[in-house]
């Protein structure tokens, strides 16, 4: 059996023996469902089952639910250089496009710290679910667009954390000052955090860099 059947059986036995773990073998099943590709409303109707006519608890298809959704964005993640809720830059896509840059710089004997920079913008530490930071992230994206609506890489590096990959000549303060004034109208107290990361001379070392900031 797959790891989804595997899971709905376990679901079925922890339904009918009224066990105290059966939202989080609900969660198991949602997420190893994402992972086949098995569709929701197909999820869903397969706990339903489980139930034996009885209708599922509020909290059993929540699990299932939350689980698939984040699954299922996880891996789409993986295989895409957007965040298609939020329109940033995978950090994958990130790692490519900076790769591009160092092959460039070595090809024209040039360096890539003298020519572009990481504007990096941190939100404070805040106690919040799945969605709520997903609708920061939104935020910060349609911030950083406005002050940079050319073709610069804006990519997440962490829930809190987010850069925009840019010119060092489109780096400058009232940039910076405008990037700052735009993320203050929505997060107002504690402000979020903002700075220029200067890229190494060498492409060996943006691994570090990246690590430190997605740390």
């Amino acid at each position: 059996m797959n790891p989804f059947d595997v899971s709905y059986v376990d679901l079925d036995s922890a339904v009918r023996a009224g066990r105290v773990d059966a939202v989080d073998v609900a969660h198991e099943v949602g997420a190893s469902a994402a992972s086949l590709g098995v569709p929701l409303h197909e999820v869903l109707d397969r706990v339903e089952r489980a139930f034996d006519g009885l209708e599922p608890s509020f909290a059993m298809v929540r699990g299932v639910a939350v689980a698939w959704a984040e699954t299922s964005r996880a891996l789409q993640l993986e295989t895409s250089c957007e965040d298609p809720l939020t329109q940033l830059s995978t950090l994958a896509h990130l790692r490519h496009s900076l790769d591009g840059l160092y092959r460039g710089a070595i090809r024209d004997d040039s360096t890539v710290t003298d020519r572009h920079g990481l504007v990096v913008v941190e939100l404070p530490r805040q106690a919040g679910q799945v969605l709520e930071q997903a609708l920061h992230a939104v935020d910060v994206s349609v911030a950083l667009r406005t002050a940079f609506p050319g073709d610069e890489v804006i990519a997440q590096l962490s829930p809190r954390r987010f850069c925009v990959l840019a010119e060092r000549r489109r780096l400058d303060q009232p940039t910076l000052s405008l990037v700052t004034v735009l993320l203050r109208r929505t997060f107002e107290s504690p402000p979020p955090r903002v700075w220029l990361e200067l890229l190494p001379p060498v492409a060996q070392d943006v691994t570090w860099v990246l690590d430190a900031l997605t740390g």
